[in-house]
């Protein structure tokens, strides 16, 4: 049997001695994902409390928006080095079958796919719902709060019916880890931004360059996963799922064209970033927070 690597083994252990709790009619467990749900709701409040602690406005949307950002960087930051540990000790291929790899690989799977599925429902409802939540009239929210409601949901079901289905899954996990990838250099980025906005924070006279050298890195990085990265997974799944005698047999067809809007809208979705990007790094670095030019 092949060795589990170091880094899944927290995944895998954490998994098996969490109690079941299956979505009826499927053996998909979902207790696992909506403890890290609570777990992340819990962080997301904590870190909010200590921005204001450190004088950030009460009930202030870019307060909120700014322990968000802190929460995202933990999941981001524990999720990659297992989908990496995962990817890379098995043979890629998108529409292969869970239960032929070793009962490791099978549990660190969906270990890492319901931590995931429980990250999309905390921030679901924390940021789309108890966060926009306007008293006599509900949640109010704008259009892109739809379409970020609507890729955590679309997100879900994706990895959800992979679990279920017992194939499909390295296609998705390939597309979180390229998604993911930059996370950590994103979110301290969008930090950093709403920071520099904050009177408690005009004081640290290093803020501006950190977020200039971190915005140029982020940006390059975004680029090389967005442009290169995601694409190439797209299309070779798209035709590995679909135009394959294999990939049809381990996964039923109608699955997979119901993958394809998820894989290729989240493409389409980064467009306004990579365009961002692209000027970040054809301005340059951003100095004292606004005005683009050489350090």
């Amino acid at each position: 049997m092949e060795q589990m690597p170091f880094i899944l083994r927290p995944w895998v252990s954490a998994y098996r001695a969490t109690p079941k709790i299956h979505i009826p009619g499927t053996d998909v467990d979902i207790n696992f994902s909506l403890r890290f749900a609570l777990f992340f709701s819990i962080l997301r409040l904590t870190f909010r409390y200590a921005l204001y602690s450190l004088g950030w406005p009460r009930g202030d949307l870019n307060t909120y928006f700014a322990s968000a950002c802190l929460a995202s960087f933990c999941h981001s930051s524990m999720i990659v080095p297992g989908l990496a540990g995962v990817l890379f000790s098995q043979k890629y291929v998108p529409s292969g079958k869970l239960e032929t790899s070793p009962l490791w690989y099978q549990d660190a799977t969906h270990a890492l796919m319901g931590f995931c599925t429980g990250y999309m429902i905390y921030d679901s409802i924390m940021g789309y719902v108890v966060e926009t939540w306007q008293p006599g009239v509900g949640p109010v929210l704008s259009t892109d709060d739809w379409s970020y409601l609507a890729h955590h949901i679309l997100t879900s079901l994706y990895m959800i019916s992979a679990r279920w289905n017992k194939a499909g899954h390295m296609s998705a996990m390939i597309l979180m880890f390229i998604g993911e990838f930059s996370a950590p250099l994103m979110n301290p980025h969008l930090f950093m931004e709403k920071a520099l906005e904050q009177e408690c924070c005009k004081g640290l006279s290093w803020l501006p360059t950190l977020f200039a050298y971190n915005e140029q890195v982020f940006s390059a990085l975004y680029l090389v996963c967005r442009i290169l990265g995601s694409p190439a997974a797209i299309v070779y799944g798209t035709y590995q799922l679909l135009f394959t005698k294999k990939g049809r047999g381990d996964v039923p067809l109608w699955l997979s064209i119901s993958w394809m809007p998820m894989c290729w809208g989240v493409q389409f979705g980064s467009i306004p970033w990579i365009i961002t990007c692209t000027e970040n790094l054809k301005q340059g670095p951003v100095l004292n927070g606004g005005a683009h030019g050489e350090l």
